[in-house]
């Protein structure tokens, strides 16, 4: 059955892109709280500086097992670098014998479609060291294009237009109202975002993704035998959970998950505007592949096992306000702001009686007493505002002043250093290019 309400404007790449500038900004170790945590007192284990830390660690002095030599960083091919000891020769098996990626950030290994966005850039760093740049010019443009990346084409891909454009300034310069760190550095990061706004890409993971060329639904043979898609997490080989080696058969054909220029796209008109894997419109329900987590999906992993609950209990236990308490303060500086009620929330929330499909659950509504969690509250309000194609305002204006503010924050970054890519702009399609990830047109 076909994934309910995708959302057609959003490629899914930027599901995965979004899932690693997570990885990339915030790491908390602590356990899921059963008790009261104060805020100020979580580490966040991960520089926020949007520097590509979990890319490049401390550099090849700090961290030598990331490099190749002083310059190059490891990359097995279309695959991460792995532990020598548990690599196969012949790259064409399908193995789901466990492999250790090698890796500073070791959430990127946690599934095969954001460990290959991590590719990418391990493979787009080597090609400017091949082009003659040194390790700390080629770490620097790196960086500077990512950060570009997230502000110029990520962001505006699922934030409220008028949020956006009301930080991010059609003169170029970054306009925060809340978040405003003197040092990016030091920045405590915002809970409102960790555990609540910037969860939203949650809801967008689709049960199950068409990864090679030429598997649509009328070419019944890719991957699985009676279903061309390969599923993210069922607990089989096939799946798409990492740890292991990147498969042949898995090895994504990006035209898939992002429009690009010139080539062919499975299941479409042979335009390379559509992606065939679009994300599920950001609202209130889950695909299966998430609700229940399989061990060890998550560093956090516990009894908690469902992916709702635990961040419900962790937003409740680091003391988060209520959605309605967020929507209130904001709509003092913005009377357009609506603060819905409970009874309003759970109207949003989607009915499965129609769907019968057991690939996706809903949120429910059972933790809104008195008020609904941050979390639930934003997902619900995209719904309700956007139809679930961009965040509402109060979710927007959460992650909008995040980005903001760490880059007006940081003296090296790419806006504090008045950078701009060569002809303007730099998007995503160009990384995968840079990286030799696209095929040949």
């Amino acid at each position: 059955m076909p994934c309910p309400d995708p959302n057609e404007d959003v490629p899914s790449f930027f599901t995965y892109f979004g899932q690693f500038v997570d990885h990339d900004m915030t790491l908390d170790t602590l356990p899921l709280p059963t008790t009261f945590v104060d805020p100020s007192t979580i580490p966040n284990n991960r520089d926020p500086r949007l520097n590509l830390d979990s890319v490049y660690g401390g550099g090849p002095e700090a961290n030598p097992e990331l490099y190749a030599d002083k310059k190059h960083l490891k990359v097995n091919g279309r695959d991460l670098p792995r532990d020598p000891s548990c690599l196969t020769l012949n790259l064409a098996v399908t193995t789901s014998t466990p492999c250790r990626a090698i890796l500073f950030e070791g959430r990127n290994d946690e599934n095969q479609v954001v460990a290959q966005v991590h590719v990418a850039f391990l493979r787009a760093h080597n090609a400017l060291i091949d082009r003659g740049y040194n390790f700390e010019l080629a770490r620097q443009m790196m960086r500077w294009r990512y950060q570009w990346i997230v502000v110029h084409q990520f962001l505006p891909e699922v934030l409220d237009p008028n949020v956006y454009d009301d930080v991010f300034r059609q003169d170029g310069t970054i306009r925060t109202r809340y978040f405003e760190p003197k040092h990016a550095f030091k920045a405590v990061m915002p809970v409102e975002f960790a555990v609540a706004a910037y969860r939203f890409g949650h809801s967008q993971v689709r049960r199950a993704y068409i990864l090679l060329k030429g598997c649509g639904e009328i070419t019944p043979h890719c991957g699985d035998s009676d279903n061309p898609k390969v599923q993210v997490f069922n607990g089989t080989a096939n799946d798409l959970h990492g740890g292991r080696q990147i498969a042949a058969d898995h090895t994504i054909f990006w035209p898939n998950f992002l429009p690009i220029e010139g080539q062919p796209t499975t299941g479409q008109p042979l335009t390379g505007q559509v992606a065939a894997n679009t994300s599920r419109k950001i609202d209130t329900l889950l695909s299966s592949g998430l609700f229940t987590l399989p061990a060890g999906a998550e560093p956090d992993a516990s009894s908690f096992s469902i992916l709702a609950q635990r961040n419900i209990q962790r937003a409740r236990e680091y003391g988060l306000p209520s959605g309605q308490a967020v929507a209130a303060r904001l709509k003092q500086d913005d009377p357009s702001i609506h603060v819905y009620t409970n009874a309003e929330i759970a109207a949003a929330i989607p009915r499965l009686s129609g769907l019968n499909d057991p690939a996706y659950k809903r949120t429910t509504c059972s933790a809104c007493a008195p008020e609904t969690p941050l979390w639930l509250y934003i997902l619900a309000e995209s719904k309700i505002v956007r139809d679930g194609r961009k965040l509402g305002p109060v979710g927007s204006r959460i992650v909008a002043e995040v980005f903001g503010g760490l880059l007006a924050g940081d003296v090296r970054s790419y806006y504090r250093r008045g950078w701009t890519p060569p002809g303007g702009s730099y998007r995503a399609q160009d990384l995968l290019r840079d990286a030799g990830v696209l095929p040949q047109p």
